[in-house]
């Protein structure tokens, strides 16, 4: 059975619309976050979009500018409430992929506003 978490805290994303990758695509690379709490955060641009993205899903080119995604990648975030039951599918660098007990969403929130599991 599978662990379930409550949200410590609201967390609304700031991004209406989030990058979506496919494995094999080509992305262009920039900045690579430096807070702590969220090393392992690349800048990442296609055709039309951008966001960050986790590193260890990018094989990089040579020069490190550009990098090939390893797998399939959703920036989403979702935006959750107080006190709502969570299922974690994944955590990356501060952040997990979770998706909400209730109403079955996934997506990105901060590690931060993950309480203890029941």
């Amino acid at each position: 059975m599978e662990k379930k978490y409550k949200t410590l805290k609201p967390y609304n994303t700031p991004y209406s619309n989030p990058i979506t990758l496919v494995k094999g695509e080509i992305v262009r690379l920039g900045k690579e976050e430096t807070e702590e709490k969220w090393l392992g955060w690349i800048w990442a641009e296609n055709d039309s979009n951008k966001g960050w993205i986790p590193r260890q899903i990018v094989a990089f080119s040579e020069d490190k500018r550009s990098g090939c995604l390893l797998e399939n990648y959703s920036a989403k975030e979702l935006t959750i409430n107080a006190d709502e039951q969570i299922m974690i599918l994944r955590s990356l660098n501060g952040w997990s992929w979770v998706q909400n007990i209730t109403t079955h969403e996934e997506g990105w929130i901060p590690d931060e506003i993950i309480g203890q599991s029941e």
